[in-house]
């Protein structure tokens, strides 16, 4: 158990580094709401990984949602970053899409990352 509490917290700052130094910005996420996301993410990340280790969760499951969660956060986030460019800043949903989708990748990226962190044979 204590390894992949430390495995989560690696995660939690595996995760912020990137997005501090400006990974996320630079993918496409707001310049505004770039380090927001890193807290949110990361935070919410780091319950639901929490949740998955004390339910007993196996890694390669972890892996897996994180995998999956990931891909499609971030196709929300692209999808949404679109739709609000085209729109002109009208469509609020589609902006919605966008921050909140960000916010899901972090989220994502800790989950995957404490399980990779936290594997053991």
């Amino acid at each position: 158990m204590g390894r992949q509490v430390f495995a989560l917290a690696g995660a939690f700052v595996i995760v912020f580094a990137c997005v501090w130094m400006g990974l996320s910005e630079r993918l496409g996420a707001h310049p505004f709401w770039a380090v927001k996301i890193g807290w949110l993410g990361g935070a919410a990340g780091a319950g639901l990984a929490l949740v998955l280790i004390l339910v007993r969760v196996p890694p390669r499951w972890r892996l897996a949602l994180g995998a999956v969660g990931t891909v499609a956060a971030l196709a929300a986030a692209k999808i949404g970053a679109a739709r609000f460019a085209a729109s002109y800043a009208e469509d609020a949903l589609a902006g919605r899409f966008w921050f909140i989708g960000w916010i899901c990748v972090a989220a994502a990226l800790v989950v995957m990352l404490q399980a990779l962190l936290g594997w053991r044979r």
